[in-house]
C-alpha cells in the first residue's frame, strides 16, 4: 500500500503458477484481493492443461471468484500455420509467400508452440540450417535437412539439450541450483 503510488505503480508478473506452493499462492491472492491496494497490477500465468481440481492454484482462483475479485482470463493457444509463417517472414524479412514451405516444416515440427518455434529457429541458426547468404543478400534454409531433423517431443527436452551445450562449469552450477529446488 505504501509503495504503489500513481506516480510509481507496481506491476508484478509471475509465470508458471501451476507449480507454485500453497503459501505463495495464498500470499498472491491476499495481495490481489486487498481492496485498499491501488496502483498495483498482478499478472499471473499458468498452463491450464497442467492443473486439475486438486491443484492449489485452482482452489485459490475459485476463492478469488467467490470474493468477486475482478479478473481477466486470457487463454493463449498455439500459433496457427499462418501465424508461424508471419513470425518467420517478419523475423528474417522475407516475403511470406517465399517462407511458406519453410514455415510449414517449422509448424509441423513445433505444433505452433511459440516458445518451441523461437527455440527451434535459434537451433536451426546455430546448426547452420538457417543462414544469411551474403552472395544473395537474403536468408536461406536447408529445408530437406530441417524436415529430416529429429526433434524433441516437448520444449523441456529442447531446453535440456541447450543446457548440455553450455560449458561444463555452467552445467555444474545449474545442477547445484536445481538441487536447491523451490524451497530456498
Amino acid at each position: 500500500r505504501a509503495i504503489a503510488t500513481p506516480s510509481h505503480p507496481i506491476v508484478l508478473f509471475l509465470d508458471d503458477l501451476q507449480w507454485a506452493d500453497e503459501l505463495s499462492l495464498q500470499l498472491m491472492c491476499t495481495l490481489v484481493a486487498d481492496t485498499e491496494i491501488n496502483n498495483f497490477l498482478f499478472i499471473g500465468s499458468y498452463r491450464d492443461n497442467e492443473i486439475d481440481d486438486s491443484n492449489p492454484l485452482t482452489t485459490q482462483l475459485h476463492d478469488l471468484k467467490r470474493k468477486e475479485v475482478a479478473t481477466i482470463d486470457i487463454h493463449v493457444d498455439c500459433m496457427s500455420k499462418d501465424d508461424v509463417n508471419t513470425l518467420i517472414s517478419d523475423t528474417i524479412n522475407v516475403q511470406e509467400q517465399l517462407t511458406r514451405p519453410f514455415s510449414d516444416v517449422v509448424y509441423k515440427k513445433t505444433g505452433g508452440n511459440a516458445l518451441f518455434v523461437t527455440q527451434f529457429l535459434q537451433l536451426l541458426w546455430d546448426e547452420g540450417l538457417l543462414f544469411y547468404s551474403l552472395e544473395y543478400n537474403t536468408w536461406e534454409w536447408k529445408i530437406d535437412e530441417i524436415d529430416e531433423k529429429k526433434l524433441f517431443d516437448h520444449v523441456g527436452a529442447l531446453m535440456a539439450e541447450k543446457i548440455c551445450q553450455l560449458p561444463i562449469g555452467c552445467q555444474y552450477i545449474i545442477k547445484l541450483l536445481a538441487c536447491l529446488g523451490s524451497k530456498c
